[in-house]
């Protein structure tokens, strides 16, 4: 048996957020899932407070009331209900691994997609408590599956772990069983049954 050091390009997710670093991942991963660079916000000084002439203060006759204008419905924000349960990676932090909605101090339970440059869904993932548990997909830029695998509490799960060619035939199935591989089948590109990794890229 294989231990799952799983180096198949196959392999998913970064150890930001929360899967063990021995799981090699490929670059354009982890530029999927890497957090999103913020903005530096712009510091404008305000000029001190000029001293109100006589003629533009209030008139000891008026009421306080009088002098603030109606807020329309839309000026207050609503807070929402509930939390999201599907959200881009762009409304998302990672914090120590664990990944969250950004300005939220709870770690995000639900669903989290990102898209291609072209609007095609890139990756869509489960995440419970802030950590993958639960399937991840990536896609290619039209639209066909490219790799799909099991995660649990932000590791590796035991189960059926697939890739497929671009064309959309079946690349690669891995069975995983107690972090271990305990049997691996390859494709090339024209869907005949191949021996190795580096057969199936044919």
């Amino acid at each position: 048996m294989k231990k799952t050091l799983l180096v198949l390009p196959f392999l998913l997710f970064i150890n930001g957020c929360g899967v063990d670093e021995e799981v090699e991942v490929p670059p354009e991963i982890k530029e999927a899932l890497s957090e999103p660079e913020e903005p530096k916000e712009e510091i404008i000084e305000e000029p001190a407070n000029e001293v109100l002439s006589e003629e533009n203060t209030l008139d000891s006759t008026q009421t306080e009331e009088s002098s603030v204008e109606p807020q329309t419905q839309e000026e207050f924000p609503v807070s929402p209900l509930s939390v999201p349960d599907n959200v881009s990676t762009e409304e998302i932090e990672i914090r120590e691994g664990v990944q969250y909605l950004k300005d939220s101090d709870t770690p995000y339970t639900g669903t989290v997609f990102k898209l291609h440059d072209n609007g095609e869904k890139e990756m869509e993932l489960n995440l419970k408590d802030g950590k993958p548990d639960g399937v991840i997909v990536t896609y290619y830029e039209n639209g066909q599956k490219k790799e799909q695998s099991n995660f649990k509490d932000g590791k590796p799960a035991d189960g059926e772990w697939f890739g497929w060619h671009e064309n959309g035939q079946m690349k690669v199935k891995m069975i995983i069983e107690d972090g271990e591989t305990i049997s691996e089948e390859f494709w090339n590109s024209e869907g005949e049954q191949v021996d190795s990794s580096l057969e199936s890229e044919g």
